[in-house]
């Protein structure tokens, strides 16, 4: 059996990206990490069975996961890529600071901070009261949502991904770099340099530690350490890159 072919994907938001990882009522806000079911279906898109138009409000990750032929790990800043900056001080000469915005013009990934956006409108249950009280009482909330320019890095596994592609609520159109590494399949202690999806992982593979960000569908974990079957590849300039091996039998097609 042929080793996977492991991937380091940076992706660059060209307009205002917004997803709800965290809800307390009317308001609504992303976590700096992008799970990875969210990249996975913005990834494989092209697949008509998983491309879904109508599909109500239950997910189906049971049918779907298995006929994706990418798979990807959470995202995390590019700015908390493990060697964001060399041993020198610069950064990194491949993930650094620089994004492609069409074929030739170059810009600088931003950092920044969430921007808020309030929100009002009239909900039906509001509604009656308004119209015999005569009485403007609007639904009043906030979200917020990353900049444009916002940088992130995953992993993935399987076919090439496409270059652009549109992720979050509102379909934000992203910009992809990748870079193919040569990876071997190993066994043992080792400390991913991704953030984790619990859920993905085999009964076979132990956390022995790591910091647990609870948001919906799974779980993910954050500087953790592992035991269990994971992909080693070394960039062109001597760094190691960790991903764990996932549950096989989910990812059929990917892996």
């Amino acid at each position: 059996m042929s080793e996977p072919l492991l991937h380091l994907v940076t992706i660059t938001s060209h307009d205002y990206l917004f997803y709800a990882s965290q809800d307390y009522g009317a308001t609504a806000r992303p976590h700096e990490v992008i799970g990875n079911y969210a990249l996975m279906y913005a990834l494989n898109r092209d697949i008509p069975d998983v491309r879904r138009v109508v599909s109500g409000t239950t997910p189906h990750y049971e049918e779907d996961l298995p006929k994706m032929r990418i798979y990807a790990t959470p995202a995390a800043p590019s700015a908390h890529f493990p060697y964001a900056r060399s041993r020198s001080g610069n950064n990194s000469r491949w993930l650094d600071q620089q994004i492609t915005i069409g074929y030739e013009k170059l810009a600088m990934w931003r950092e920044g901070d969430l921007t808020s956006i309030t929100w009002n409108s009239i909900g039906s249950s509001l509604l009656d009261v308004m119209t015999r009280d005569r009485a403007n009482l609007p639904k009043v909330g906030k979200y917020y949502k990353f900049p444009p320019l916002r940088s992130f890095y995953f992993y993935c596994v399987g076919e090439s991904i496409p270059s652009l592609f549109r992720l979050g609520k509102k379909y934000t159109p992203i910009r992809a770099n990748s870079m193919q590494l040569e990876a071997t399949l190993k066994d043992g202690k080792f400390s991913p340099t991704c953030p984790v999806n619990v859920q993905d992982l085999p009964d076979s593979t132990q956390i022995l530690r790591g910091s647990l960000l609870t948001v919906l569908p799974a779980p993910l974990l954050l500087e953790s350490e592992l035991q269990g079957s994971y992909l080693e590849a070394y960039d062109q300039f001597g760094y190691p890159h960790r991903i764990p091996q996932p549950n096989t039998e989910q990812f059929v097609n990917s892996w």
